[in-house]
């Protein structure tokens, strides 16, 4: 995709980052702010009921995501806080959305399910252990953010949706075998999807959740 229309902050996935699940955390190194410790959201998250996790979306503590496949985010993934190009506009063909409070300044992106361990070391302000990068800290300015998770093309998500329609002229079974990896200035040779932040000015439907508590539905659309 064509990056020349430059929003404020555009940061790759690291290419060492590593979801061996199907499972992602968005939230912040304060938790939204919220003076829960790692071990309370965490076992909300792991045992509680949708109705128990719902509260933790609607103050902006954790986006917790389910994908249908291992390694979704991984190696194909950009941030974005501020605006999308054109292109980036005209091409996303799934989007999630919902809101995160990081007035830490600190977005965090978890692979796997939120267990208490991970989650303290993710927020802990230590790197990640070596060739074992299960999480990733993004510095953003402190604020309440809409997040929207947008699936492109060749994405795990876009390639469930078109597969699942019989006739569809946007679906090639040969998208998934698209080239990854990073040039030689760090930036995305692909881009499966965008993780865009922006100040959150109206507050988007509440996403749904499935029988665990998870966001697991993205709303679609035919690309421009």
């Amino acid at each position: 995709m064509n990056q020349s229309k430059q929003s404020n902050i555009r940061i790759p996935i690291s290419p060492n980052f590593f979801c061996d699940g199907h499972d992602y955390l968005l939230t912040s190194a304060s938790l939204g702010g919220s003076n829960l410790e790692p071990t309370q959201l965490s076992n909300i998250l792991l045992n509680g009921t949708a109705q128990e996790i719902e509260p933790l979306l609607r103050q902006g503590i954790c986006i917790p995501v389910g994908f249908d496949g291992d390694c979704a985010l991984d190696r194909a993934t950009l941030i974005v806080v501020g605006n999308l190009t054109q292109e980036e506009e005209d091409q996303w063909l799934g989007r999630l959305a919902w809101k995160l409070n990081i007035p830490c300044g600190k977005f965090v992106v978890l692979c796997g399910g939120g267990y208490a361990e991970d989650l303290a070391h993710a927020i802990s302000g230590n790197p990640p252990q070596e060739n074992y990068e299960i999480f990733q800290v993004f510095d953003v300015p402190p604020a309440e953010y809409l997040v929207e998770i947008y699936a492109y093309q060749s994405s795990l998500t876009a390639y469930q949706h078109l597969s699942s329609l019989k006739h569809s002229k946007d679906f090639n079974e040969d998208d998934d075998l698209e080239e990854e990896g990073y040039d030689e200035n760090g930036n995305l040779i692909l881009v499966s999807y965008i993780i865009r932040l922006t100040p959150l000015d109206i507050e988007p439907p509440f996403p749904h959740l499935d029988f665990h508590g998870w966001c697991d539905q993205f709303e679609f659309r035919e690309a421009v």
